[in-house]
């Protein structure tokens, strides 16, 4: 909570002075997307100005440019221009966990329903993403 209180500041600049339409944060990490790497790097070297003079904060050394093809890892999700696709360690943590089910209903430790709520978080997820072929080896769609 306290980040969403602290960090409004940096989300209202970057969405109204920069005007960058496409904007995300979760807690202290941030994306922000452009058209251009120098419009990036205005962008940039701008939001640093601001939060060293607003808000005595420094980014962080993982701060980067990424091309949009390559794709930004954010919040367990791999961002490529019209796809939101599942990073592989969130695909494997997935996979683990639903054979680890299988195996728990298998056995009469839990039963389907008790799976489900286990599942639930994994599966609000990865409802955003591009995962039909994931989903049709896992759940056997």
């Amino acid at each position: 909570m306290f980040a969403n209180i602290y960090l409004n500041e940096v989300d209202q600049y970057v969405k109204h002075n920069l005007h960058c339409k496409y904007y995300f944060r979760y807690l202290d990490d941030s994306l922000c997307m452009f058209r251009t790497k120098e419009e990036a790097k205005h962008a940039l070297e701008k939001i640093k100005k601001f939060l060293a003079d607003e808000l005595e904060l420094e980014l962080n050394e993982k701060t980067q440019i990424f091309k949009n093809s390559q794709g930004v890892n954010f919040c367990g999700y791999k961002i490529k221009p019209y796809r939101l696709k599942i990073r592989d360690r969130g695909k494997r943590k997935l996979k683990k966990k639903v054979k680890e089910l299988r195996y728990k209903i298998l056995i009469g430790e839990i039963d389907s329903k008790e799976a489900k709520k286990y599942l639930c978080g994994h599966l609000g997820y990865i409802k955003y993403a591009s995962v039909k072929n994931l989903t049709e080896k896992l759940f056997e769609v």
